[in-house]
């Protein structure tokens, strides 16, 4: 059975990838040292409540979640994909694209 620091660390893993993020990446919007991400990731470092929201803020989810995973999409799912690639971008380019997306998918409707 995986310890909550494996978890964990799965559920960084998979919010860092689901932003197309490299553990560089993190470490520097988190303020960390990669090795350190690298560890978190593994499930090697008990890290501390102020490590997790420093990961939780760089990576915009609530800390809460990254503790529970029963609500994560799954990593192949449209859902998944879509979050990843909204969750970075700035609430006019969100609001754009959902805009978009909604537009076709009620031309999609009426042309079938």
């Amino acid at each position: 059975m995986d310890n909550i620091y494996r978890r964990l660390g799965k559920r960084v893993r998979k919010e860092r990838q689901q932003l197309g993020w490299t553990q560089e990446d993190l470490a520097e919007r988190c303020g960390m040292h990669p090795s350190y991400v690298g560890q978190v990731e593994r499930g090697v470092k008990k890290i501390s409540i102020a490590s997790l929201e420093k990961l939780a803020r760089a990576l915009r989810v609530p800390p809460g979640s990254l503790l529970d995973d029963s609500s994560a999409p799954a990593p192949d799912s449209w859902g998944y994909k879509f979050e990843g690639l909204l969750r970075d971008k700035p609430e006019k380019d969100r609001r754009l694209l959902y805009s978009t997306l909604r537009h076709l998918s009620k031309e999609i409707r009426r042309n079938k």
